[in-house]
């Protein structure tokens, strides 16, 4: 199973990889390995089975192409799709029955600038995307832009994807996250109580649309600092994988 972690900029991708990675091999008896497509990151609090930044990193494309980092960010999604032939079969030498794929921390330019070829590394049938939304970070106007993020990401990279709070150990209103996730009618009138005109409209229908076309999902709670929502975590992502007929 290749698991593939997405969501904003600071949403803790990389510290849930490291926790749930821990927790399968102390707990489950199932090999897991992880692969980082980060060529930014400066630190992996994991051993990588299978690290982009042995082919190039964000630092040498600046200095090689006097790119600034947002260029030279779009530039690494890009040369990871002509590097398909040389990348492709060192990850298809990593071989577990998880397999936690770490993104770079900016969402945006691998939807938006090919990054879906870069799904190709992989067996989409045995692939699920794990949508963060950082509970910290929460507020309705928020939480109805992540869930359209995440829709995004379903249609753009057309793998099975479901959202998960992150960070939830730097929370203090939970139940009422939970209450917005599991009534999207309570979420839609707490957003009609925000103040604004076109914008307030543009994201009530957009929530609206997200709430006909994604099904009703258990909320999973995860934090990489406590481990709170681990097992939840592993546990959905076979109930998904067996609800499609996909596991094998």
């Amino acid at each position: 199973m290749d698991v593939l972690f997405l969501g904003p900029a600071g949403s803790g991708k990389t510290s849930l990889i490291s926790s749930f990675s821990n927790w399968i091999k102390n707990t489950q008896d199932k090999s897991v390995s992880c692969i980082n497509l980060d060529p930014g990151t400066d630190y992996l609090p994991y051993e990588a089975d299978f690290d982009i930044r042995n082919f190039f990193t964000i630092e040498s494309i600046m200095k090689e192409e006097k790119l600034g980092p947002n260029g030279a960010l779009v530039r690494a999604i890009e040369r990871m799709v002509e590097m398909e032939d040389r990348i492709k079969p060192e990850i298809e030498k990593v071989k577990a029955e998880f397999r936690l794929i770490d993104l770079p921390g900016q969402l945006e330019p691998f939807l938006f600038h090919s990054g879906e070829k870069i799904i190709n590394y992989f067996d989409a049938k045995r692939m699920l995307g794990i949508f963060l939304i950082p509970a910290e970070m929460f507020s309705p106007k928020e939480l109805a832009i992540a869930e359209l993020l995440s829709l995004i990401v379903r249609l753009k990279l057309e793998i099975p994807t479901i959202n998960v709070l992150s960070k939830i150990d730097l929370c203090k209103n939970t139940e009422e996250i939970e209450g917005f996730l599991k009534s999207p009618k309570k979420l839609r009138k707490a957003l009609k109580e925000m103040e604004g005109g076109v914008e307030k409209d543009l994201i009530i229908i957009t929530s609206k649309l997200v709430e006909k076309i994604v099904k009703e999902q258990r909320i999973i709670k995860t934090s990489a600092k406590t481990g709170e929502g681990m097992n939840d975590l592993y546990d959905v992502c076979y109930e998904v994988f067996c609800s499609c007929g996909d596991l094998r």
